[in-house]
């Protein structure tokens, strides 16, 4: 146990002097082996290969791709645009439209970072040109980010289920309502307050050719969360088989329906995609060696007994592990997190009664909530970034969606239908 200490002291500060969190692993993990019996390196490689050795996880790349191939195709603009022409008339008519857009396009892209760096900057404009708060535009951009791990497909949802052996389509069904709920939680402050705070309505004209030219591409670009959701509810693919599925179809609309998307993009897009994916794979490499290494100082067996120690209340643990995973979602990267603290906790809770597909989404939900809460937030940076506005001053904002997100964290904590009832409606349960 003191050998654990002292290489959690170093993760820590090697993660606060700025290493990469896969490095910061990778260096504990061999210290601690060194520390303790050097004969342990040569286990090393087998816990590195076993770590990604999972098919699921085949599906990320391929999710990725798709997301990259409809940001630089402008398939995301074509989606805002068919949003805005429907809702955008309304008074705070943008605001609906940022939050629509972001249930909509979270189903293609499954990543908030995702939804950031192929939307943020066209909502953000569109609602400064229309007369918006700033800050409000850019706090309400980054709160609406946080439906897109959540609803299907989900990067973070497939990496769940690959680590902790569950179905990827029970996830999936799993998060779409608890995802669709926050959305509608931001549409229905939006309604409370568009009044007081004199939110615009959007006058823009259009003519008959635009309105059918956006309903069109609309509509086209709708087709594929329609096939990714329904394929795999259908049973007629795998959600990585569907990811592969996504990526011909965006292709398609981009290079034989839009005619806006060639070869050269598609190769800096694979760059792309291959940057992501050996970070991501790293982490999860490394986060392996990690969790051999906890295994090995029995770290699950002592948080259970703790834990269980204090109350053997279902409630009262998940209000204990909500605060844990907020916090840990504010420093650390969520796929690091997922593989770290998921194998240690669920059993925890699995022994107290809670389902283990409701207890995945209450993780992924925590996790995610922390990529906006200060002091740390990662999307909370990205869109103060691509807005350009001041942290301090967005914080301000974000206040009241934050309330609204615990709110709804709290209702999906309290009602396991929330995440249970669409899985077991199509026979993932």
């Amino acid at each position: 146990m003191f050998q654990f200490g002292i290489i959690m002291v170093i993760l820590i500060g090697t993660i606060l002097i700025g290493i990469p969190i896969s490095y910061s692993m990778g260096i504990t993990g061999l210290i601690y082996i060194l520390i303790t019996n050097a004969s342990y390196i040569a286990i090393i490689p087998n816990r590195l290969y076993e770590g990604v050795n999972q098919f699921q996880l085949l599906a990320i790349p391929f999710f990725l791709l798709a997301a990259d191939i409809m940001i630089n195709a402008d398939i995301s603009g074509k989606l805002f645009r068919f949003v805005k022409l429907f809702v955008g008339r309304f008074r705070g008519g943008l605001a609906y439209v940022n939050v629509i857009v972001s249930m909509v396009f979270g189903s293609v892209s499954g990543t908030a970072l995702g939804d950031i760096a192929a939307l943020g900057k066209v909502e953000m404009d569109a609602m400064d040109e229309e007369g918006y708060d700033k800050d409000f535009s850019c706090a309400l951009t980054a709160a609406s980010s946080l439906q897109s791990p959540l609803i299907p497909p989900s990067n973070i949802a497939v990496l769940y289920a690959s680590v902790m052996g569950l179905s990827v389509g029970a996830l999936f069904l799993a998060g779409l309502l608890p995802g669709v709920m926050l959305g509608m939680a931001q549409i229905l402050y939006i309604i409370a307050v568009r009044d007081k705070k004199n939110f615009p309505a959007c006058n823009e004209k259009y003519r008959g050719s635009q309105i059918k030219s956006i309903i069109l591409n609309g509509l086209i670009t709708l087709g594929m969360p329609f096939i990714i959701i329904g394929g795999v509810l259908g049973g007629y693919f795998t959600a990585t088989e569907s990811a592969n599925i996504a990526c011909v179809y965006s292709l398609l609309l981009g290079i034989i329906v839009y005619r806006n998307y060639h070869l050269k993009d598609f190769k800096k897009a694979l760059e792309n995609v291959a940057h992501q994916m050996a970070n991501i794979f790293l982490i999860i490499a490394f986060a392996s060696v990690f969790a051999w290494i906890m295994g090995m100082e029995r770290i699950p067996e002592q948080i259970a007994e703790l834990l269980l120690g204090l109350s053997s209340n279902k409630y009262i643990l998940l209000l204990l592990v909500n605060i844990f995973l907020l916090l840990v979602g504010m420093f650390m990267d969520t796929g690091a997190a997922i593989i770290l603290f998921a194998p240690i906790l669920a059993p925890i809770m699995y022994e107290v009664g809670v389902h283990p597909v409701h207890f995945a989404v209450v993780v992924l939900l925590n996790l995610t909530l922390g990529l906006i809460t200060p002091p740390v937030g990662v999307v909370l940076y990205s869109a103060t970034a691509v807005g350009k506005r001041k942290f301090e001053d967005v914080v301000k904002s974000l206040i009241p969606f934050l309330i609204i997100s615990f709110s709804v964290l709290a209702i999906v904590c309290l009602i396991p239908a929330c995440t249970l009832l669409l899985p077991g409606m199509f026979g993932f349960l």
